[in-house]
């Protein structure tokens, strides 16, 4: 299949192209303009690989949680790609382009980033041989309640406070030391580990995760 995915749920804008399952180009950068310029530089993208719409088979466009902002944008942009071709669209969630590069360095992976008011949204996933699964929905909950009973967690995040946080209330916590950004390329992974009709989203229903109700874990 020829895919365009892209991510632009945080600071880092990432778009990828894959024609007949190759990777073709990839963009991952934090740019000043951020999201905004994501038509401008998939554009010239375009022209450069020469290259249009006709080109792509499907679109996969990561659903955050994340920028209002950076989400608007690139799902406005896939969204009209989607309604000009014809062809279908996947909204795997963001945090699943985080945890899935690290499946072979830990069993468990817990993806958290600041949700403001004290809180994060965190979502959990598992790898196990050649299987790996998010455990359940994104949840919002304050950050102590992230750590309970999840010492065994590599935790990733692309935010510095959350993971100074989680160091500072317990040090024998694992945390990838770095910034850990939404990859888009890996967003079109998500259908090696889910029914393909079942990832499909149908335009009506394309929203981002702020647009729906996520409410703090009890």
């Amino acid at each position: 299949m020829n895919i365009l995915a892209v991510d632009s749920s945080s600071s880092k804008l990432s778009y990828s192209i894959t024609a007949k399952g190759n990777l073709i180009y990839e963009y991952n950068r934090i740019a000043g303009r951020g999201a905004s310029s994501f038509i401008d530089k998939l554009d010239k993208t375009f022209k450069k690989l020469s290259l249009n719409m006709g080109f792509f088979d499907s679109f996969f466009v990561g659903a955050g949680p994340g920028s209002f902002t950076g989400l608007r944008i690139s799902f406005s942009a896939i969204k009209a790609l989607a309604l000009a071709t014809g062809k279908p669209v996947f909204s795997p969630n963001s945090f699943f382009a985080c945890a899935y590069p690290f499946r072979e360095k830990s069993e468990k992976i817990a993806v958290i980033s600041d949700a403001r008011r004290g809180l994060a949204y965190a979502a959990f996933f598992v790898s196990e041989g050649k299987g790996f699964q998010q455990e359940s929905d994104i949840k919002l909950m304050k950050l102590k309640e992230c750590l309970r009973g999840r010492s065994d967690y590599l935790f990733l995040t692309y935010d510095q406070s959350i993971r100074q946080e989680v160091s500072n209330l317990d040090r024998n916590f694992k945390v990838w030391p770095k910034d850990v950004y939404p990859q888009a390329k890996y967003l079109i992974e998500s259908l090696n580990y889910k029914n393909w009709k079942k990832g499909l989203t149908n335009l009506s229903n394309l929203e981002p995760l702020y647009l729906h109700s996520v409410r703090p874990s009890e």
